[in-house]
């Protein structure tokens, strides 16, 4: 995918996270006095983040907006924006998800989930689209703007939920309760969820149009193997392609009832891992596929590359600088859906909502060289950080906004790369550090 898999794409990111863990034990080491508490610290952390009871899953709950953040992060860089403003988008979403889930009561959820999961990506996208529209129509910096609107974001979250949104019911300062229909699913309860005739159509909904998306890429290459011409032209017709999505759905809503009923691997009630970790893989999947495969993926990343060119070929600067921001932003609005729908406890929107999450995602963003599936890796890799750090305070004393600074470190010897270089007598590639484009100027429409 991408460059990912080009060597210096592998090795420098991973000589990047050994010398910033290096690096943090030598601060470890050096605050405490004893080379046993660097141990004691990064043992914790490995046994919070893996090992302990529900310690693997936890960190894949903490995954989940990592990935979606970070594709969205990498959308803009594509695109040549630094969109620095995933954090407000990630409220938006949420506030958007949260108004939308709290509506609709008695929806089906093959009606309520779908539309909850649009309202966070389109609050998300909506609010990008202000800073996009700014650039490409005045040349005011995304940087600038996404930073303002990031705390307008906040304000506005904090207003909406204290007043308007609030829940008149509930003694805490919270929007109301999200309907059951509109929730994103707990993994253990799958099985119960597919009881309803309801969910099991959307569940075969969703598995016929993977399926469809599968069949419309396999087809073709399998047709190619085919010497004749007419078996290879059936194969790549539109008929052929919808009727595996219909064999498919059809089969997902017979047979996924009975064997979820019959052996399901997730039986924690008190799991948090939610289906929304398919979503985020999907999500990824499909940025590659958009960035990598199609016109609109080209149109983004010549625009980022050379916008001069682009402009010269006839691409429109300013409808790419809308579509990058608005995609972007809808990929951190669905990652603030996910928070409501899936993770809360209250399974609402509280006043003091606070994540942290899109500032993390650049860093992850960087570190995976905007590639999915780097990003898929890199968002496990801050996840289990962030969810490990505690029973690393716990067990070392080490306090865990050492995390904090692991993150920087990261952050700097993904952007320095020659200090890594240096650091271990490394020649640099024979062509030009490859990098993400980050900015283009303080002014101008690119």
């Amino acid at each position: 995918m991408g460059g990912f898999f080009r060597r210096s794409s592998v090795y420098m990111p991973f000589l990047a996270i050994v010398t910033a863990f290096v690096l943090g034990g030598a601060v470890i080491w050096v605050t405490s006095g004893s080379l046993d508490t660097v141990f004691l610290a990064y043992e914790g952390l490995l046994r919070g983040a893996l090992f302990k009871e529900r310690g693997l899953s936890e960190s894949l709950v903490a995954t989940i907006p990592y990935i979606m953040l970070s594709l969205g992060i990498a959308v803009g860089f594509k695109a040549g924006l630094f969109n620095i403003g995933v954090e407000g988008q990630f409220y938006i979403g949420a506030i958007s998800a949260a108004w939308m889930g709290a509506s609709l009561q008695g929806a089906p959820a093959i009606v309520h989930l779908p539309l909850t999961v649009l309202a966070g990506a389109a609050g998300g996208a909506a609010w990008a689209a202000i800073p996009a529209f700014l650039k490409a129509r005045t040349g005011a910096h995304e940087v600038i703007t996404t930073i303002m609107m990031n705390y307008i974001a906040f304000r506005l979250t904090e207003f909406l939920i204290s007043g308007p949104l609030r829940d008149p019911n509930a003694a805490a300062v919270q929007t109301p309760r999200i309907a059951p229909s509109a929730e994103l699913w707990s993994l253990h309860a799958v099985p119960d969820r597919l009881q309803d005739p309801l969910n099991a159509l959307l569940t075969a909904l969703i598995f016929a149009g993977v399926a469809f998306v599968i069949a419309r890429w396999a087809l073709p290459r399998l047709a190619r193997r085919r010497p004749d011409a007419g078996r290879a032209a059936r194969l790549t017709s539109p008929p052929v392609q919808a009727g595996v999505a219909v064999v498919a759905g059809v089969l997902a809503f017979v047979m996924l009832p009975a064997l979820t009923r019959l052996g399901w691997p997730f039986t924690d009630q008190y799991d948090r891992l939610h289906t929304g970790l398919f979503v985020a893989v999907a999500a990824a999947a499909a940025v590659w596929w958009l960035l990598w495969k199609t016109t609109i993926g080209f149109e983004l990343r010549t625009v980022g590359a050379n916008p001069s060119a682009a402009r010269y070929a006839g691409v429109s600067i300013t409808r790419n600088i809308m579509l990058g921001m608005s995609i972007s932003g809808a990929l951190a609005g669905m990652a603030g859906m996910m928070e409501v729908l899936g993770v809360s406890i209250c399974r609402c929107l509280p006043l003091f909502f606070s994540s942290g999450y899109g500032f993390d995602a650049i860093a992850i963003s960087l570190l995976a060289r905007n590639d999915p599936l780097g990003i898929l890796l890199s968002s496990f890799l801050f996840g289990a950080m962030r969810n490990g750090a505690d029973l690393m305070e716990l067990t070392s004393g080490v306090s865990k906004y050492i995390i904090s600074l692991l993150q920087a470190l990261l952050l700097l010897f993904v952007a320095a790369p020659p200090i890594v270089r240096w650091l271990y007598r490394l020649r640099a590639p024979g062509g030009r550090e490859e990098s993400a484009t980050v900015t283009r100027g303080w002014g101008g429409q690119a």
